[in-house]
């Protein structure tokens, strides 16, 4: 993959009520958090229209309380001209593991699918990456996002398990 196009910065944080991902996959500790800010947050350094749109449409989603939308970016794909590599970082503190945001990260897959550029997209990414002093340094990734349907089918057991943990870099 080639150079980072640009990365386009967003605040938006969940209300609602959600199991926090944390250590233990079996917890059903409930959040009632407010929303709370994302923090620590990288200088804007470009916000090319596909980040723009992106961002604008995940910021939509009625994010789980204490979930913050981090940033958004694209990469041109060296292996897929005229393609994307996009990566979606969140903020999701309790989380210890990318396992934890298959959930979440199955909800952007799905909204994203429904957009203009989901046939441009050959990876999607979800990470932790937003988060202050993350404590995993691994992504979820679908590296055949164009082929995946990401509309419940057939079923969302089946779509949470195409995610593939990779290392970020």
């Amino acid at each position: 993959m080639s150079a980072v196009v640009g990365a386009f910065i967003l605040t938006a944080c969940g209300t609602g009520n959600y199991v926090i991902p944390t250590a233990d996959p079996s917890s059903t500790e409930m959040s009632t958090d407010t929303a709370r800010t994302c923090t620590d947050r990288p200088t804007e350094e470009s916000q090319d229209s596909d980040e723009k749109f992106l961002t604008t449409e995940i910021s939509k989603m009625q994010l789980p309380s204490g979930i913050c939308l981090f940033m958004v970016f694209t990469l041109d794909d060296t292996d897929e001209p005229g393609n994307l590599f996009v990566s979606v970082d969140l903020d999701v503190p309790p989380s210890m593991s990318a396992d934890n945001l298959r959930p979440i990260a199955t909800d952007i897959a799905r909204l994203v699918k429904k957009t203009e550029i989901a046939q441009r997209i050959s990876t999607l990414s979800i990470t932790n990456s937003g988060t202050a002093s993350p404590k995993i340094r691994t992504r979820l990734s679908d590296k055949s996002y164009r082929e995946h349907p990401w509309n419940g089918t057939p079923s969302e057991e089946a779509e949470q398990s195409i995610w593939k943990i990779t290392e970020t870099g």
